[in-house]
């Protein structure tokens, strides 16, 4: 029989007692091989056991898992796509990197095809665990079942990955909501001169406000070559829209959310979608569900509803730019520019990977897409920017 022992870590004993009997050791990613480096037992890192190609499929399989886990059914037939609209929009679209980063989902989906691939490699027909975390203890283990190889030891008790989910109480949303402003205030002064005041100004919103020095030299060609003032808001600013508005519809989209959380947090097809290759992990990552409905996504829409205050509201502008907002955020905005009826332009600073990029079914689209770096010429951008608001602007 080929025999494996899979190190995370402490006493040496058991790992020599298997080496003995013909067990090969291998390092989990990250453990400590001190101890084993002492006892003189020649380990390998799990990394140099399955390769590169196993390591690349190891994180395809976490972002195949991400891309797909919003599109499966869920519950009576529908995905998470389809149960969660908002502005006949899906919010998936708000929470895609969320789910992704932030989420247990994921990484569980790679330590899964990671498991898969030691056992594949290595053959193994029995293994067993020393110093591995309960996370990657509990995967492997479910590996083993699904591979039809002996797991040593009783199965780690499964608890779900912590959250990092911060709620917020309903009384202080009940006082925000009644303390928020009946009106949404006026936007600042426009940051740039040469902008002619018959044409609407263009709203910028970058992720913070040191941010906008750097937008300076395009800002200044836009309301030099269109007439167009630029008026900057930083994100962070978009607190000064919640309005009462605001505040109502973010709590309708919370109840919403929670009556989503209620149906589906013990649906069959919930329980379903969170596996990868026959090993599920739906108890690993229980918290999942109320990280992305009752943390993120009621954000993301307050934020998609004070944006649209801002946009509709008070600024009333020609053109929306978002200048290297992150793909959530990015997202939620030009939802919103949507629904004001105002087109949106996105400028990323350098090339765009793959990641960057939206795809043709990712909800509302930009008017333009657009690269420009702080350092480069600002004309072929302000051209972009033209032919974006040619209607709006009425220059060609």
């Amino acid at each position: 029989m080929r025999s494996l022992v899979v190190w995370g870590g402490g006493s040496a004993a058991l790992a020599r007692a298997r080496h003995d009997e013909g067990a090969e050791v291998v390092a989990w990613p990250g453990a400590d091989t001190a101890a084993l480096v002492r006892a003189g037992l020649p380990v390998r890192p799990l990394e140099a056991v399955i390769g590169e190609e196993g390591l690349a499929a190891s994180e395809a399989a976490s972002r195949t898992w991400a891309r797909l886990w919003g599109r499966v059914p869920l519950l009576d037939g529908k995905s998470f796509r389809d149960l969660v609209q908002w502005r006949e929009t899906s919010l998936l679209w708000l929470a895609e990197t969320f789910i992704r980063s932030q989420t247990a989902g994921p990484g569980c989906a790679r330590l899964a095809e990671t498991a898969l691939r030691l056992l594949e490699v290595t053959r193994a027909d029995e293994v067993d665990v020393v110093g591995l975390g309960r996370p990657e203890a509990t995967v492997l283990s479910r590996a083993c079942t699904a591979r039809g190889v002996l797991f040593h030891g009783p199965s780690p008790e499964a608890r779900p990955i912590r959250s990092t989910i911060a709620r917020r109480r309903r009384p202080l949303r009940a006082l925000a909501g009644f303390l928020a402003p009946a009106s949404p205030p006026p936007v600042p002064e426009p940051t740039t001169a040469g902008g002619r005041a018959e044409v609407p100004p263009m709203l910028v919103l970058p992720p913070r406000r040191s941010d906008a020095p750097a937008l300076v030299p395009l800002l200044e060609t836009v309301a030099a070559d269109l007439g167009m003032p630029a008026v900057v808001v930083p994100l962070a600013g978009l607190a000064r829209w919640e309005t009462r508005r605001v505040a109502r519809a973010a709590s309708d989209a919370e109840i919403l959310l929670r009556e989503h959380r209620t149906r589906l947090r013990d649906a069959p097809g919930l329980h379903e979608s969170y596996a990868h290759r026959g090993v599920g992990f739906a108890d690993l990552a229980r918290n999942d569900l109320d990280m992305i409905l009752l943390g993120h996504l009621p954000a993301a829409v307050r934020m998609l509803e004070a944006a649209v205050e801002l946009i509709s509201g008070s600024a009333r502008p020609a053109m929306v730019l978002l200048p290297g907002v992150g793909r959530d955020d990015r997202r939620a905005l030009v939802a919103a520019s949507a629904a004001a009826g105002v087109p949106a332009v996105v400028v990323h600073p350098a090339a765009a990977g793959p990641e960057d990029l939206d795809r043709a079914d990712g909800g509302p689209r930009p008017a333009a897409t657009l690269i420009w770096r702080p350092d480069s010429d600002p004309a072929p951008a302000v051209s972009r920017l033209r032919e974006a608001v040619r209607a709006r602007v009425g220059s060609e």
